[in-house]
C-alpha cells in the first residue's frame, strides 16, 4: 500500500492511530452478534417424542448430512454414528424435541467437530428452501427479520471520527444484502474522507457473503477483484465474489490503512471478509483468535420442530486456496485478552452527522 501522501500535516494521525487501535481493545464486550443469537427452548414449548418420531427424525438427519454436508467422508461418518446412537437406544429417555435438538447436535459435533453444525429447536420449522447464490438473492426474509435488521440498523452499530481523523465503524454482522446495502452505503460514506479506518468485527457472528463482498468494495480501487469462491458438494457448483468497482458514494479506497479487531466471536463471514481482505494485504488485523467458521450453511428440517442447519460449503480464497475453518488462518498482531489492552478510549470522539 501507497502511504506518500501522508505529509507532515497528518501529524496527528499519526500520533493518535496506534494509541486508537489499542484503546478501542479495551472496550468490555457483552452480547454476541445479533446472527449468532440462538432461540432458547422451554419445557412448555418442547413437544413431547414418541420413539417412532425420535427414529423418523434420526433417520431424516442422515440422510440430509450424507447428502449436504460439504465433505461427503465427513456427512457418511456422522450419518453412521447418529443411527449407532439410535440403535443402541441412547436417544429413549430424550423427552421433548428440544432435548432431542442438544443430544443430537453433541453426537454430530463429537464425530465432526464444525462449529456451523447444529441441530435446532424451531417451532413450527419451515421447508426446504433454495439456497442462495452469489448473483441471486437470498429468500425474502419474514416480516420479523426485516424489522430486526432496521432495528440493529442492519448490524452498523456505530460510526465516528476520531482523533487524527481516524474513522471507527463498528459491524456487528453482514446482513442479508438486499436490505442491508443502503445501511452499508450510510457507514462507509460517512467514513469515506478519514485518514485510516478502524473496522470492528469483535461482535460479528457473520452473515451474507454478498454483505461482505459489498462492504469490502468500499476499501477497494476501481478495478474488480475476485474476493473469493464458495464450493457447493451437492450441487457441484461454485460461486464467485467479486468487488464492485461501482459502489453508490465515495469510497474509503484502496490505499489509507484500515485495521480490523477481531475476537473469539468474530465469525464465519466476518472472518471471510478479514481473510480475503487480509490475504490481498489490504488491512492489518488487531485481534484474539476468531471462531474458525468456513463453511457456510443451509437449514433442513428433520421434525416439526427441529432444524438441521448443515455447513454444505466451503470457502476458497484465490491468494491461499484454502480458508479459516476451524481455525485462526489469518495473520493477527496477537492481543492475549482484550481486557488487558491500553488504557481508556479517546475522548472526542462524538460523531458529527451533519454531513453524512
Amino acid at each position: 500500500m501507497n502511504y506518500s501522501f501522508f505529509t507532515e500535516t497528518n501529524s496527528t494521525m499519526r500520533k493518535f492511530l496506534p494509541a486508537a487501535v489499542m484503546a478501542l481493545c479495551a472496550i468490555t464486550l457483552t452480547n454476541a452478534g445479533a446472527q449468532e443469537q440462538r432461540p432458547a427452548a422451554t419445557a412448555q414449548q418442547a413437544k413431547p417424542l414418541t420413539k417412532a418420531d425420535k427414529a423418523a427424525a434420526v433417520e431424516l438427519l442422515a440422510q440430509r448430512l450424507a447428502a449436504n454436508y460439504v465433505y461427503a467422508d465427513a456427512g457418511n461418518k456422522m450419518a453412521a454414528a447418529i443411527r449407532d446412537h439410535l440403535r443402541k437406544g441412547d436417544y429413549e429417555k430424550v423427552a421433548t424435541d428440544a432435548e432431542f435438538a442438544e443430544l443430537l447436535t453433541a453426537h454430530i459435533q463429537a464425530s465432526n467437530p464444525d462449529k456451523h453444525l447444529r441441530i435446532r429447536y424451531a417451532p413450527s420449522a419451515k421447508p426446504d428452501m433454495p439456497r442462495p447464490s452469489a448473483t441471486q438473492a437470498m429468500p425474502a426474509g419474514d416480516k420479523k427479520s426485516v424489522t430486526f435488521g432496521n432495528y440493529v440498523n442492519f448490524g452498523f452499530e456505530k460510526v465516528e471520527r476520531l482523533p487524527g481523523n481516524i474513522m471507527y465503524l463498528k459491524l456487528n454482522g453482514f446482513f442479508e444484502a438486499t436490505y442491508a446495502k443502503a445501511a452499508a452505503t450510510a457507514a462507509m460514506n460517512f467514513a469515506a474522507n478519514g485518514n485510516a479506518m478502524i473496522i470492528d468485527l469483535r461482535e460479528n457472528g457473520g452473515g451474507d457473503p454478498r454483505m461482505v463482498a459489498f462492504v469490502a468494495s468500499y476499501l477497494l480501487g476501481d478495478k474488480k477483484i475476485h474476493l473469493s469462491d464458495i464450493y457447493f458438494r451437492a450441487d457441484n457448483e461454485t460461486d464467485s465474489f467479486w468487488s464492485d468497482p461501482s459502489v453508490p458514494g465515495q469510497r474509503f479506497g484502496a490505499d489509507k490503512p484500515v485495521y480490523v479487531l477481531t475476537s473469539g466471536k468474530t465469525f464465519s463471514a466476518a472472518e471471510d471478509f478479514t481473510y480475503n481482505l487480509q490475504a490481498i494485504k489490504r488491512i492489518t488485523v488487531v485481534g484474539e483468535t476468531s471462531g474458525g467458521g468456513a463453511h457456510p450453511i443451509r437449514p433442513f428440517p428433520i421434525e416439526p420442530n427441529m432444524v438441521a442447519v448443515i455447513p454444505v460449503g466451503r470457502s476458497i480464497n484465490l491468494v491461499t486456496k484454502g480458508n479459516w475453518e476451524g481455525r485462526q488462518a489469518f495473520n493477527a498482531t496477537q492481543i492475549s485478552s482484550i481486557n488487558s489492552c491500553l488504557a481508556k478510549r479517546p475522548t472526542r470522539t462524538k460523531t458529527d452527522l451533519s454531513h453524512a
